[in-house]
């Protein structure tokens, strides 16, 4: 009998190595008596959070299994919005939400997924209710340096992109995501700028007049922290620089998959461009659309 359970567990075990296998390495565990702080007492907001991290990674399973047309555009358009009338209450697992991605651009997956748990975990050390200047400056000085040592973080971007060629290709998307990335800047803002007393207030205001669906997009530099979190900025500049470098890799990204004006964009070349971006972002490249 001691042999049977032995070897019934030899097996689970290998089982559970067999399924992970191949799967993304999950980022670095959180740190912190700050962790889900946001989700804790913020949880209107973290909703609304989770509403965009979901469109992002369901945007880049879109662009990448399709590239970036008008029939992506609103099929995106349309899964955004039931997003957005009923948020999710917890932020999604990436790499059910965009497989495909997942699979065969892990190592650009990777680092959107570790840039999204360091995004998060700036906004926890903010809405933390023992927060104050001197404390969270200690926080973010060593979150940033357990992020740099994480495999696939993302470092200072290469140089400023050219105007996107995905807000033409598919408007209503555009909208949407940067409409979601400013909410990301405008909640750090209204943390980093009030005590605990009053951020719930300054987060209920910024959720009431937001609009989600703007009719027209958003310019595109309101999106970055280093423009529409200035508390943030002054305080933790190397911080605002890590999330906008994470911002410029997704929409640098989403602009690599837009088709050229006669042809559609086919795997070789969707490939390629995607281990061309790879290497301008100092990223491994190899296996990149092998799988």
């Amino acid at each position: 009998m001691s042999r049977f359970c032995l070897a019934a567990s030899a097996a689970a075990f290998w089982l559970v190595v067999g399924l992970a296998e191949g799967q993304p390495e999950e980022p670095f565990p959180p740190k912190g008596d700050y962790n889900n702080s946001v989700h804790r007492f913020f949880p209107d907001l973290d909703a609304k959070l989770n509403t965009v991290r979901y469109g992002r990674w369901r945007a880049l399973e879109i662009a990448w299994v399709s590239g970036i047309d008008a029939r992506g555009d609103n099929e995106l358009s349309s899964y955004y919005l039931r997003l957005v009338s009923d948020p999710p209450r917890f932020d999604p697992e990436a790499f059910r939400v965009a497989p495909r991605f997942s699979r065969e651009a892990s190592v650009l997956f990777r680092a959107l997924h570790w840039g999204q748990v360091f995004e998060a975990q700036v906004l926890d050390i903010l809405a933390s209710p023992d927060s104050s200047p001197a404390l969270a400056s200690q926080r973010m000085t060593r979150l940033l340096a357990i992020y740099h040592r994480e495999p696939f973080a993302i470092r200072s971007p290469p140089s400023e992109p050219p105007p996107s060629p995905a807000v033409a290709a598919a408007p209503m998307s555009a909208r949407l995501l940067v409409a979601g990335t400013r909410l990301f800047t405008f909640a750090a803002e209204d943390l980093a700028a009030s005590d605990f007393g009053q951020q719930r207030w300054r987060v209920k205001k910024t959720l009431d007049d937001y609009d989600f669906t703007p009719s027209d997009l958003p310019p595109l530099e309101t999106a970055a922290y280093r423009v529409s979190a200035p508390t943030v900025q002054s305080r933790f500049p190397e911080i605002a620089a890590q999330l906008d470098a994470i911002a410029q890799l997704r929409r640098e990204l989403f602009d690599a998959l837009v088709p050229g004006p006669d042809a559609a964009l086919s795997r070789q070349d969707r490939n390629r461009r995607a281990r061309d971006l790879a290497r301008r972002w100092g990223l491994p490249a190899e296996g990149i659309g092998e799988r």
